[in-house]
């Protein structure tokens, strides 16, 4: 009867520090059940069977995984009373199918790369274990719970009525309604009892907004308010959460108000996107879909990120992670926007988004996948403090790439451990310094020359400039590098390009620099940094980099093609039209150029005036213009 718990009584760890095979599968078995307990899928939490907690102390299921991988279970835990010990439990949990022990790993001596290798080749064991090819599976109850409540969704609203008219239809539209025009409770209230009223007597519609929501909350994505400090210092989550007032500037969590709930000063959203995910595999539209990064075959194009060399760089560096075929990249872009549009009111608001690259082109891009994971308050510019606002989801970042989360592949009909990385970020520039921690502004705000650039100050026009500054990264043998006449005046370049600084490298300069982290100052506070603004632009230890594989990634941060377009064309056309105010050929410039250029006929006139330039529309040149684009 109890020899499935063999596994207990076994040695735990090879002397290198990984599982062994047979408490690995053992492990793994245990935590499937455990987290389909009733009171697990509700919270999230379970009782921690570790010798540490005891199981005495609810943490995040998650987190259990870590806890009993580093630390075992307590010896006493005999019967699991408390995770859902069944007869079911232990089908499939023979000696028969539990893997022989593996051969040791030889591993480097305690750095960075053990701690990594370990826990990949743990990983490796796990997954051999429960993702057996070409079986069939049942549903994981979380998966077997949202088809369950789909099939009750098809009922009809009254007999014969329309197909497709089910009451979670008509709850989900009308939910819609209510949020596209803002509508109050009351009047969802007063017009779902009328549509009921008109509705054939045995009709099951909802008939107000609380049968509304019990319906639309069966779709199970979860979300999170979280209270935060009005100067955007810290949040008030994990470990602060019970905190009352700031712990950096004092300054109180709560309004003084006269009611029995609490208002807090500032508040954030945040929606955790692992259950979105699953999501895709639970549906037989986007499950296939989900492997044609790794499926599909383009001759050598590039068609899609897979393509191209971070994409497999990353899988180069962690072929355990590439191996799996369903586990998910994303990418996150971000970027402020009013939402009060030209009503004249300043406010700031920054929403945080992610999207998965495992889809086709066709499907990447579509609204539906772009999964809104915070929504960062304003009304100010959150600026260096965006690290504040980005903790949860790194955290899930780190359980979704360190234990994963158990999901269902509808189109293989098998459970799995679906794991997650973050690629890359997508921004526009000034977003980019927000993201990174390397300041975009001023001499130095190239990320990758830094220290290493040829940009100068113009005397006029009182503005950093970076021309001729793309000469030393052509061909050595190419013409423009001697011209004296096109470029800077008498000037030949004849550096190469500056290195490019990796990973190890950057968190080389952090350190050497004392660079901070945000949390651990305070938000937008920082301990001025030496030698910030001439030898680096450092102001901030990016959170990104608490993620493991960060260090390892070819291209961290993309800028937004949409804005450098944008900006290209608007200083170009403004030039050409001559747009007063607006036009990048001006006096100031004019001026600075005797010093710069050989461009004599450009030169600013005795009487203060500069001549025409050729690329100047006239009156006539412009009509032709705007007519051909008319």
């Amino acid at each position: 009867m109890n020899n499935f718990r063999t596994w207990l009584d076994k040695e735990r760890c090879y002397p290198n520090g990984m599982l062994t095979r047979e408490y690995a599968a053992g492990l793994t078995e245990f935590m499937n059940v455990a987290m389909n307990q009733e009171s697990c899928l509700t919270s999230g939490k379970m009782l921690c069977p570790c010798p540490s907690c005891n199981n005495n102390i609810d943490i995040d299921k998650d987190l259990v995984w870590g806890h009993i991988y580093s630390l075992g279970i307590m010896s006493s835990y005999k019967v699991w009373f408390y995770h859902g010990e069944t007869d079911a439990y232990h089908v499939g949990s023979t000696s028969e199918n539990v893997p022989k022990r593996v051969e040791e790993s030889r591993l480097d001596e305690g750095g960075v790369g053990t701690v990594q290798m370990v826990h990949d080749a743990h990983r490796e064991n796990m997954q051999e274990f429960i993702e057996p090819a070409n079986i069939v599976e049942e549903p994981n109850l979380e998966a077997k719970r949202f088809y369950d409540m789909l099939d009750a969704s098809k009922s009809h609203l009254y007999e014969g009525c329309k197909e497709g008219h089910s009451p979670l239809y008509a709850a989900t539209r009308m939910m819609n309604i209510k949020t596209d025009y803002n509508l109050a409770e009351d009047c969802v209230d007063a017009w779902a009892d009328f549509v009921k009223d008109i509705l054939p007597e045995d009709n099951i519609s909802p008939a107000s907004y609380n049968e509304i929501e019990k319906i639309v909350s069966g779709l199970g994505l979860p979300y999170q308010m979280i209270d935060v400090c009005i100067d955007n210092c810290m949040i008030y989550w994990q470990s602060d959460a019970e905190y009352l007032a700031c712990r950096f500037c004092g300054k109180p969590r709560f309004q003084n108000t006269s009611g029995r709930s609490r208002v807090a000063f500032k508040r954030m959203w945040y929606l955790p996107f692992a259950d979105r995910l699953k999501r895709l595999y639970q549906a037989e539209r986007t499950a296939a879909a989900m492997r044609w990064h790794q499926e599909h075959s383009t001759d050598g194009e590039i068609a899609h990120p897979s393509d191209a060399e971070a994409w497999k760089h990353f899988q180069r560096i962690y072929p355990s992670f590439a191996e799996e075929s369903r586990n998910v990249y994303l990418g996150l872009c971000t970027d402020g926007f009013n939402p009060f549009g030209k009503h004249g009111r300043q406010y700031s608001l920054w929403p945080v988004i992610l999207t998965p690259y495992n889809l086709p082109p066709s499907l990447c891009m579509k609204r539906e996948f772009l999964f809104l994971s915070i929504l960062v308050p304003g009304p100010e510019h959150p600026k260096r403090s965006l690290d504040v606002f980005l903790q949860p989801l790194i955290h899930e970042l780190q359980v979704l790439w360190e234990h994963g989360v158990q999901a269902y592949d509808v189109s293989w009909q098998q459970n799995f451990t679906m794991r997650a990385v973050l690629m890359w970020t997508i921004s526009d520039f000034p977003a980019y310094g927000m993201l990174s921690g390397w300041t975009t502004h001023g001499r130095l705000s190239c990320p990758y020359c830094q220290d290493n650039t040829y940009a100068f100050q113009l005397k006029h026009g009182r503005k950093t400039c970076w021309f001729d500054c793309h000469r030393r990264f052509l061909p050595r043998s190419h013409p423009y590098r001697r011209n004296k006449k096109s470029f800077k005046k008498n000037h030949v370049v004849s550096d190469g390009p500056p290195p490019e600084p990796d990973g190890e490298n950057i968190l080389m300069q952090l350190r050497d620099f004392g660079v901070e982290k945000t949390t651990y100052c305070g938000g937008s506070v920082h301990n001025p940094v030496d030698g910030y603004g001439e030898f680096h632009n450092w102001h901030k230890h990016s959170i990104f980099w608490e993620l493991p594989y960060w260090k390892d990634l070819l291209l961290r941060h993309n800028l937004d093609v949409m804005h450098i377009e944008k900006n290209v064309f608007d200083n170009l056309m403004n030039t050409v039209l001559n747009v007063p105010g607006k036009t990048k050929d001006n006096i100031k410039s004019r001026l600075d150029l005797p010093s710069i250029c050989n461009r004599p006929h450009l030169h600013v006139l005795s009487n203060g005036r500069g001549p025409i330039p050729r690329f100047r529309l006239d009156g006539d040149a412009k009509d032709a213009l705007f007519r051909w684009i008319v």
